[in-house]
């Protein structure tokens, strides 16, 4: 019997396989971890839960949520958001304040971001492909210097320079030093759109992200889609320039599942 193949038990593997069982289809799913949720799982270590990432619920797609509530339940809970920076021994609220940040950084340090930021505006990076270049022309130097840069690098392990421009206007969509400051003193855009970077709260379940995506594969399951740990994919074959058949090995060599039809598969990913 020829499946579909998912590569890859992270929020959009299951994603994947998830429309796959809504349109009736036999798929397998193969995860080389022993664990799902890619770097959205939850870790337990020594009885304590650890999040890889800070994975927060939020979207605007109302059947994404539904599908969430569906899945969680009670266990889906409504948190408000408090993410704070640390420099030069202090804590600073973000999305920042700027009168927490006048007050902590001082008059000529705030004078020094806001004349780098006019610089900015003022001769912008043409072409801008990474992620500094991105942040700069939106925030200026001196801020990305000192918020955007340490913080980014610590958590992805990637000089600025190397990630992409898109990757940042994914994530830090709509936002700009003066969207920043307007949603501090107005509380939002005067357009009534939220940029989600700014968002006070979020959803989130009880146990950490990993729980969802620990529900969902369970839910899976019970549809019959075929999910295995511990199973890495070792090889491709193709024919055609089109991938037909997937191998994955476990610890004990080749896995029984090593012939198993590869098909590419366009669908919508929660978020």
């Amino acid at each position: 019997m020829d499946r579909t193949v998912v590569i890859g038990a992270g929020p959009a593997g299951l994603a994947a396989a998830h429309e796959l069982s809504v349109l009736g289809e036999s798929a397998v799913v193969l995860e080389k971890d022993r664990q799902v949720g890619g770097i959205a799982r939850t870790v337990v270590y020594r009885g304590y839960r650890f999040d890889i990432g800070g994975h927060r619920f939020f979207t605007h797609a109302s059947g994404i949520q539904k599908l969430w509530e569906e899945v969680m339940g009670d266990d889906f809970l409504l948190r408000p958001r408090l993410s704070r920076i640390h420099y030069n021994d202090r804590f600073f609220h973000y999305p920042l304040k700027p009168v927490e940040a006048l007050i902590g950084l001082g008059p000529i340090e705030a004078l020094r971001i806001l004349v780098s930021y006019l610089r900015a505006r003022a001769f912008p990076i043409e072409d801008e492909r990474s992620f500094e270049e991105w942040v700069v022309n939106r925030f200026g130097r001196r801020l990305f210097e000192i918020f955007f840069k340490t913080y980014t690098e610590k958590v992805w392990g990637r000089p600025c320079g190397e990630i992409g421009a898109e990757w940042a206007a994914q994530r830090i969509k709509n936002l700009d030093l003066v969207a920043a400051v307007r949603n501090a003193l107005l509380g939002g855009r005067a357009d009534g759109e939220v940029v989600t970077t700014l968002i006070d709260r979020f959803h989130y379940p009880r146990l950490g992200p990993g729980m969802l995506w620990e529900r969902w594969t369970e839910r899976l399951v019970e549809r019959g889609i075929d999910v295995r740990l511990g199973a890495d994919v070792a090889r491709l074959h193709h024919t055609g320039g089109r991938v037909v058949v997937a191998e994955s090995e476990t610890g004990a060599g080749v896995a029984a599942s090593a012939r198993i039809r590869m098909r590419l598969l366009k669908s919508p990913v929660p978020s």
